[in-house]
């Protein structure tokens, strides 16, 4: 089997993202329950979509303080809440076992590993220094250290360009239809992540591992 580039997202991928439990532990004055929680999160994350408020902190563009003081407008808690809220996110990303038991496995199969994900700069910085998984990647690319997010063609132009990959030959897995999308367009192979187990059976049959 040739080698190949398989090019992982983080967030919901190799690391819980559960924004309504963090919402109902971090804010439980304003998510008592789940559905309070799930109404929050649309407020504070707003899909997390390009040009949303949220977003603009996973491009590097505004800092925690400022961000708070914006999400407050639009999500009606206090500030100073929110900002509590934003720095006590990384404590709830927890690494996903069963998804990083399968990057040994996938380099014993001599395929290169890097990442791409869209991740605000003060969370990148906690999560190098905390996650062992990091060690099986050959690079990566944080958004907000790039100035671009996922769906954006403009970083995938750039990991094609930092990582030198060849689109036929690269694998993209993310859990986020728009940019499994966007880097379909580009010719990227794409898994459209679900939970460990499904990924690994797309693997398994695309014939990425054996």
């Amino acid at each position: 089997m040739s080698s190949k580039t398989v090019v992982f997202d983080l967030g919901a991928v190799l690391l819980h993202w559960r924004p309504a439990e963090i919402a109902m532990r971090e804010l439980p004055q304003h998510a008592h329950d789940a559905e309070a929680a799930e109404a929050l999160c649309e407020r504070i994350f707003q899909g997390l979509h390009p040009g949303a408020t949220w977003a603009e902190f996973d491009r590097g563009t505004v800092e925690p303080g400022p961000l708070a003081q914006l999400l407050a407008a639009q999500s009606g808690v206090d500030a100073a809440q929110l900002l509590q809220f934003i720095h006590a996110v990384p404590d709830h990303l927890h690494t996903k076992a069963d998804t990083a038991a399968l990057l040994p496995r996938l380099k014993a199969q001599g395929h290169r590993l890097v990442y791409l994900s869209n991740m605000p700069a003060p969370y990148a910085d906690r999560l190098l220094a905390e996650r062992d998984f990091f060690q099986h990647f050959e690079d990566g690319i944080f958004s907000a250290r790039v100035g671009l997010v996922k769906p954006e063609h403009g970083i995938f132009e750039l990991a094609e360009r930092q990582f030198g990959l060849t689109p036929a030959q690269t694998l993209f897995i993310d859990d986020n239809a728009h940019n499994i999308a966007s880097a379909r367009e580009r010719g990227w192979h794409a898994i459209h992540f679900s939970d460990a187990a499904q990924c690994e059976a797309e693997l398994l049959s695309g014939r990425w591992l054996d």
